[in-house]
């Protein structure tokens, strides 16, 4: 089949990839060069980089514009694919042929920007949609699905990639198949992006919520809280499950050693996290055992 690929990020390029070795892509739409790492250094997009790797044409744009829109009549392609392009496929582009966009979780539940993160926050809706665009946010008619399940200590960052390759064999499926499409049934739940504000956590929540909502905020925007006014990064983090000590009573945040040497937090619903590796404000991540040596004194987050 001749296709159109829209996407940006790396798990994009991947999805690319297995795509084109399969149909013919006549156009890769992606954003233009951006600056990247501290120095800003001006980078392709990895679907840029990908694109030039498999000799593919590719247009650079941040919209779906008139010169775009006329290089997508000119392709001869009969359907497009986006997979995290990053910008709107606006009434204009969607009136030229279907486009069927790859996302990541089971819609109706966690339309919006970041799917996979808040289907691994509330564990509901987890998996991988095919469904085609329409003027709504996520809204349009079911192609293809398939639920998956997220691994023990998984974080956000390591499941996108392989819910990709998941994603990318769904489409290729559904390209050769191409089921009837089906309206989305049941109750639809958002899923806005989370920024930095939103990632302090709260340990009045249970050691079991904290722990999911650590692994969905990384690698972005990662969860954070004060500690004596300092920002500290929780990086990896697990409920405490020895027992005694996850029971003791003491106040919600404080920071404690246990009987067998772990770091541990004192969350609500009489439970406790583990802290593994954490990120004091303008240093290197560490061992949460080394952290807690240079603390003095009673410990608490804020």
């Amino acid at each position: 089949m001749r296709l159109i690929f829209a996407g940006t990020p790396e798990v994009a390029s991947r999805a690319l990839e297995l795509i084109a070795g399969e149909h013919k892509v006549e156009l890769v739409l992606t954003r233009p060069d951006a600056p990247v790492g501290r120095k800003r250094i001006v980078t392709p997009s990895p679907v840029t980089l990908k694109a030039e790797q498999l000799g593919l044409k590719v247009h650079k744009t941040n919209k779906i514009d008139d010169e775009a829109l006329k290089m997508i009549r000119l392709s001869g392609a009969e359907k497009a694919v986006v997979v995290a392009y990053g910008a709107m496929i606006p009434q204009a582009a969607l009136s030229e042929l279907p486009w069927w966009n790859l996302h990541f979780s089971l819609l109706p539940e966690w339309r919006g920007a970041t799917p996979l993160q808040h289907s691994m926050i509330h564990d509901t809706g987890i998996g991988i949609s095919v469904f085609e665009l329409d003027s709504g946010l996520d809204t349009g008619a079911l192609i293809s699905q398939a639920p998956l399940s997220f691994s023990a200590d998984e974080t956000a960052g390591q499941a996108l990639i392989r819910f990709t390759e998941e994603g990318g064999d769904l489409l290729i499926r559904a390209l050769s198949e191409n089921p009837a499409p089906r309206i989305q049934e049941g109750e639809a739940s958002a899923a806005p992006k989370i920024t930095r504000l939103d990632a302090k956590l709260d340990f009045s929540k249970s050691a079991e919520d904290l722990t999911r909502f650590i692994r969905a905020t990384n690698p972005e925007p990662t969860a954070w809280a004060n500690q004596n006014g300092e920002p500290v990064r929780i990086l990896f983090a697990s409920p405490n499950n020895s027992g005694s000590d996850s029971v003791t009573a003491r106040g919600v945040g404080e920071i404690y050693k246990s009987e067998n040497n772990e770091i541990n937090v004192q969350c609500g619903s009489a439970s406790s996290l583990k802290l593994e590796l954490v990120q004091p404000a303008g240093k290197r991540e560490t061992a949460a055992t080394d952290w807690w040596n240079g603390l003095k004194g009673i410990a608490k987050f804020d």
